[in-house]
């Protein structure tokens, strides 16, 4: 993508493309999928450590649980056995203890071994204790009835501590739960903000890899659409992948060869004309002498074949000018190059007086009347060029118009704008054809059906030349054809 270019064309500042558009999109793609891989990513880990720390916690709660569940069993049996030494004296009974005991103090081994919180490592350690000193009287004291009442007591402690114990060991799993349930609050808002931030971010990248991708195209695009409509001035400058700016070079060498031809179908033009206008004026001026009976009377005929030959050799003139001076228009148009204007003060009313007499053969062959109402206005234009509007645009009024019909010339100001309206009595001109009538060698069907002759140029010459004093032309919906043209009146922009 280039911002700017030197007077060599070489980019100021440049973003390298791939060598090719598929490798673009290639790296578009990855680009815009790697905040969302590193989202998915982040987010996996985040499940992973909260699925450990579940089954951790879980674990933990789930042990302390059943430890505080089996202190309570064992601490029973340690209870019956020394109940039973201190009424009987057997000592097979503190051999029973020394069992339920050791099953005891590895359950409470295992209990301690856990993450507890401080308060449980307390009650185990008060446990512990309390077990000791029954051990030590069981140890120590010989059976009687005042030793199994001390029994009864120490147990009944041992058990509330037990109890308190797996007490405790309900709120561990309480509160374990409760921690579970912050940490994936806090895992869910954290996926939350990072797809938060990861949408904007792939919108973005989305966003400018479509425009690195469209701009190309576009501009492909772009300049096929100038070359359509003949604007061949403008460089074909393409930047992009390797394989995009080598179609767009093919493009610029497609520019420089209709220059080419352009230039040669101009240089024809004015070959042809130049070696037809000698001989065309060496017959119509043959046509006058005969015409005028410069060399002889004549009879009916031969004064008909001279009238036709005349009528001919003037018709085929300014057919021979029309394509010169079109052709002309549209190349300059074509390679940009501005036609030049023959700016000067002129009155619009004495140009179209001008022109009305210059057809006055035309008007007099069909009886034709034509209306002028026309203001004074003052202007700065091409005389020529304006001239052959106006010329134009009456010649067609005429050869459209009916014999004795009415032909409607007028100009007026509009604000700061001069309206020029020819209006006739003719065919008119269809809904379809108003756009096209403009159209160089374009002819309407009313022209057909009329039988009327012409090249198609006379309006295209007239759109052209409007447009060059930056007017308009248009035809106007009437019951015959109206064409109206509008030209920015006094100060015209030099």
């Amino acid at each position: 993508m280039i911002n700017s270019r030197t007077p060599n064309n070489k980019p100021l500042m440049e973003l390298r493309y791939p060598r090719s558009f598929l490798g673009l999109l290639l790296v578009g793609f990855a680009i815009v999928a790697l905040p969302l891989i590193a989202g998915l990513v982040s987010n996996a880990f985040s499940i992973e450590r909260l699925s450990e720390q579940s089954q951790k916690a879980v674990f933990n709660a789930t042990v302390a649980t059943q430890n505080a569940r089996q202190l309570s069993t064992v601490a029973l049996a340690m209870e019956r056995s020394s109940r039973f030494y201190a009424a009987s004296g057997d000592r097979d009974f503190i051999d029973a203890y020394k069992q339920s005991r050791e099953s005891f103090r590895k359950l409470l081994v295992a209990f301690v071994a856990l993450p507890l919180a401080p308060e449980m490592q307390s009650a185990a350690d008060l446990i512990q204790q309390r077990e000791a000193s029954i051990f030590t009287l069981l140890s120590t004291k010989p059976s009687s009835a005042e030793l199994g009442r001390q029994f009864e007591r120490d147990f009944a402690d041992l058990a509330t501590r037990t109890q308190a114990m797996n007490t405790l060991a309900n709120q561990l799993i309480e509160q374990e739960v409760a921690a579970l349930k912050t940490a994936a609050a806090k895992s869910r808002n954290q996926i939350v903000w990072q797809l938060l931030a990861m949408i904007p971010s792939a919108l973005l990248m989305i966003a400018g890899f479509t425009y690195l991708l469209a701009r190309p195209i576009r501009d492909l695009g772009d300049a096929i659409h100038r070359l359509g409509e003949g604007k061949l001035a403008k460089r074909i400058l393409v930047s992009g992948p390797r394989d995009i700016e080598t179609l767009g070079e093919q493009l610029d060498w497609l520019r420089q060869r209709l220059i080419s031809l352009e230039d040669q179908k101009t240089r024809f033009f004015q070959h042809v004309s130049h070696e037809l206008k000698t001989p065309l004026t060496a017959l119509r001026e043959g046509s006058d002498l005969l015409c005028d009976e410069v060399v002889g009377k004549l009879n009916n005929e031969q004064r008909e074949v001279a009238g036709i030959l005349k009528h001919n050799s003037l018709t085929l003139e300014k057919l021979i000018q029309d394509l010169l001076t079109y052709s002309q228009a549209q190349s300059s148009d074509r390679l940009g190059k501005k036609t030049a204007l023959d700016i000067k003060p002129l009155q619009l009313r004495d140009l179209i007086d001008h022109v009305i007499n210059a057809q006055r053969l035309a008007v007099i062959a069909k009886s034709i009347t034509v209306k002028r109402e026309c203001e004074k206005i003052a202007f700065h234009g091409d005389g020529e060029k304006l001239r052959v509007v106006v010329d134009n645009l009456l010649s067609n009024a005429i050869k459209y118009s009916p014999v004795g019909s009415i032909i409607i010339l007028r100009l007026a100001r509009d604000k700061d704008q001069a309206v020029m309206d020819v209006i006739d009595n003719g065919p008119g001109i269809a809904v379809e054809d108003r756009e096209r009538i403009f159209d160089p060698f374009y002819r309407s069907k009313s022209a057909a059906t009329a039988g009327v002759k012409g090249t198609g140029l006379g309006l295209a010459i007239v759109r052209d030349y409007v447009e060059m004093h930056q007017g308009t032309v248009k035809a106007i919906a009437a019951a015959g054809a109206h064409l109206r043209v509008v030209l920015p009146k006094l100060p015209f922009p030099t």
